[in-house]
């Protein structure tokens, strides 16, 4: 256990899903985080993550901010501003790719600073950067990722709305040493799932696309694929992403997809990647859970935090993904967990 530590711990976006999984988590850790969210209610601190003012005000220099609060897409820099004029280290689970393109425009202004900046510090992109690195290829030149979510838990407003984003838009992917454009959920492949054959999953978007390979320079393709689990809803959204009033009729219909999921959405759920080597070679790295794989986003953030409190992160400035955790501790962790490995 981390144990009590001097610096003040906050977690924004505690009252969302995956706010509330990490500030359990920080808590079986020893740490007393302060539970903070834009909206009044079952919080010690009203922040929001979007506005300067609310920032400057409530956060203090030598703060550590888990970043939960989604959706990243739509999300301004302010927090990280912040964090550079006042002295604080952020830690956030962002999974968008134009949340990460900002960011790193703010790189030469974050590493003059010297404050710490763990951005997708979450299944993407950490969890990926990790297990690529596992996977022994030193020089891969294509990493795809795959998910399949555990839906009856994770359904929730914010989720939601982060993963309707790709529907039928056009999401960032990189081909062939390019960053190009296609359009999400019309592209499919398979991927294999752990003693059931194979799924098919669904083309959508992530920061791996930028992160990996500014870590990789070998790469020259990489993307994320979703299989929601659920058949008829991969049929509808797909079918949603080729005509034009799809997307919007979707998006209008969340809530009550939110509530299907979290009645018939699987329990189970998988994170993977595939990477292959220039021989054209392909090794695979799956992390599964019959129940709680949704702690496979969470997982880095808390290691992260750990290591902020004991001292150990060596990096400042805005630190790569593949630096935010050790791979081996990850793994670990997640064992203790319950996720598997294979």
């Amino acid at each position: 256990m981390a144990g009590p530590i001097d610096r003040r711990l906050i977690v924004l976006g505690a009252g969302g899903f995956f706010g509330s999984v990490a500030t359990d988590r920080l808590l079986a850790e020893g740490f007393t985080p302060v539970r903070a969210s834009r909206r009044p209610g079952n919080v010690d601190l009203q922040i929001d993550a979007n506005d300067a003012d609310s920032l400057r005000s409530r956060l203090h220099p030598g703060d550590i901010v888990v970043d939960a609060a989604g959706p990243f897409q739509t999300r301004t820099t302010a927090l990280v501003e912040a964090a550079t004029e006042v002295g604080f280290d952020v830690v956030d689970l962002s999974d968008s790719f134009a949340y990460a393109a900002r960011i790193l425009a703010m790189r030469d202004r974050i590493d003059h600073t010297g404050a710490r900046i763990l951005t997708s510090c979450s299944s993407i992109s950490a969890v990926s950067a990790a297990l690529v690195r596992l996977s022994g290829v030193a020089a891969p030149s294509r990493v795809s990722v795959f998910l399949a979510p555990a839906a009856r838990a994770t359904a929730n407003p914010a989720t939601i709305r982060s993963f309707l984003a790709s529907v039928g838009r056009p999401v960032t992917v990189r081909r062939d040493a390019r960053v190009v454009s296609l359009i999400g959920w019309r592209l499919s492949r398979r991927f294999a799932w752990p003693g059931r054959g194979t799924r098919r999953a669904f083309l959508t978007e992530s920061a791996d696309a930028l992160w990996l390979p500014g870590i990789w320079p070998s790469l020259r393709d990489v993307d994320f694929w979703v299989d929601t689990q659920m058949p008829l809803a991969n049929v509808i959204l797909q079918a949603s992403a080729r005509i034009p009033v799809g997307p919007a009729a979707v998006r209008a219909l969340s809530g009550m997809g939110a509530a299907l999921a979290r009645r018939l959405g699987a329990a189970a759920g998988a994170f993977a990647v595939q990477v292959e080597g220039r021989d054209g070679s392909v090794v695979a790295r799956i992390l599964w859970g019959n129940a709680r794989s949704y702690l496979i986003a969470v997982a880095p953030a808390v290691l992260a935090v750990r290591a902020l409190a004991a001292g150990r992160l060596a990096e400042t400035g805005l630190v790569p993904v593949d630096r935010q955790v050790d791979p081996e501790e990850l793994m670990t962790y997640l064992a203790a967990a319950g996720i598997e490995a294979r």
